[in-house]
């Protein structure tokens, strides 16, 4: 079935309401006590939107290195593209490292003794303190995405080529793959493992760098160009209009985007039913190695779609399976009202809106007026 860009266009227009929610993420500070790298580690934390709308929906996990320079602009672009559901809704962490050259480098180079090559144990401190302590706060599945820029990228690249029991996926923006004469490009070289899991996922980008920046990009495509996809999943791109210091912008939106390649079920104007989408993201999670649950924008959108081309079944459908997994999320009772609505249910449409306005009022949401206007509307009919 096929959505008219006249007809999606009405439908966005009419409820647009509920898709803009950039910067819409609740931020939450801990501290860590790590005896691994023996520091005081700040982590901020971004949940999404629809944290609240379930008791058990598991989200992943994504961790920002450089957390105090790079998490505003990845948890805002994360809220953004998962609102689309161009990529799946996640926890999205920012962590700072106070020795940023010992605790991003594999190796201990000559004459940075005892400041260098301390990845392993910064590497210890994430899989073994942090992420055990987020899973006492948070509701995190065992799905891994790694972030780094610069030095960081080149950890990040790191655990991309070391620690696929770790990390299932990893963006390296501008990596400092020239370290140690270039030595992690020298490891992947002998690299010939294949894990039982897929692996890992791995986007790799370059700004418009010289020298040594620019060398070890291309040394590194070179090598990764002769592997196996059974050994090596990374795909890479060249921003030539950015620099060094505004590539991690576009660097993360991309590199999202590849890792998450054929996430969105409907990314253009057609449209599937219930049985579709669960066909889809059964064949989707054999691809990636988990199985990434429907989440309330998915829903939401697809099943908005499906009702506006005319197929309300399907648009009942999928919001009915939405508000059972999504009970508490006042955006998928409005819009299952709204289809009601459309459907000619009017005492349905009626219950759907009650239980949004009293959920939005609970959450004090942002979409209060607009569901507001909406139950008055039912009222009235």
């Amino acid at each position: 079935m096929f959505l008219s860009y006249k007809r999606l266009t009405q439908a966005f227009v009419c409820l647009l309401f509920l898709f803009v929610t950039a910067g819409a993420y609740a931020v939450e500070t801990s501290q860590i006590n790590s005896k691994y790298i023996n520091e005081t580690v700040t982590a901020r934390v971004a949940l999404p939107e629809s944290y609240h709308h379930s008791d058990r929906f598991q989200y992943p996990v994504m961790l920002v290195m450089d957390g105090s320079t790079q998490f505003e602009h990845i948890a805002g672009n994360v809220n953004f593209l998962s609102t689309f559901s161009i990529v799946p809704e996640m926890i999205v962490v920012g962590v700072s490292a106070k020795r940023r050259l010992k605790h991003f480098t594999h190796t201990e180079l000559a004459g940075y003794e005892g400041r260098s090559g301390g990845a392993q144990h910064y590497t210890r401190f994430l899989q073994d303190e942090l992420l055990p302590e987020l899973k006492k706060q948070y509701r995190i599945s065992p799905y891994t995405l790694v972030t780094g820029h610069s030095l960081s990228g080149l950890y990040t690249s790191y655990l991309a080529t070391h620690h696929a029991d770790f990390i299932n996926a990893s963006i390296s923006v501008s990596p400092s793959l020239w370290w140690d004469g270039f030595a992690l490009i020298n490891d992947i070289k002998a690299a010939e493992q294949q894990l039982e899991k897929p692996p890992v996922r791995w986007f790799v980008s370059m700004a418009n760098e010289p020298n040594e920046m620019a060398e070890g990009y291309n040394r590194l495509t070179n090598v990764l160009g002769v592997k196996s996809e059974r050994v090596f999943d990374w795909e890479s791109r060249e921003f030539p209009k950015e620099t060094h210091d505004s590539a991690p912008l576009i660097g993360n939106v991309e590199g999202l985007k590849s890792i998450f390649r054929g996430y969105n079920a409907v990314p253009n104007i057609e449209i599937k039913s219930l049985e579709q989408l669960q066909a889809y993201y059964g064949n989707y999670a054999k691809a990636m190695g988990y199985n990434f649950p429907m989440s309330v924008h998915q829903y939401n959108v697809y099943g908005l779609k499906a009702a506006y081309e005319g197929e309300l079944e399907w648009g009942v459908e999928i919001l009915e399976k939405g508000v059972e997994v999504f009970v508490q999320s006042e955006i998928l009772w409005d819009s299952l009202a709204t289809v009601y609505s459309m459907n000619d249910d009017t005492e349905s449409a009626l219950q759907a809106s009650n239980k949004a306005l009293k959920l939005a009022r609970q959450h004090q949401s942002k979409y209060l007026s607009e569901i507001e206007a909406q139950n008055i509307e039912l009222k009235l009919k």
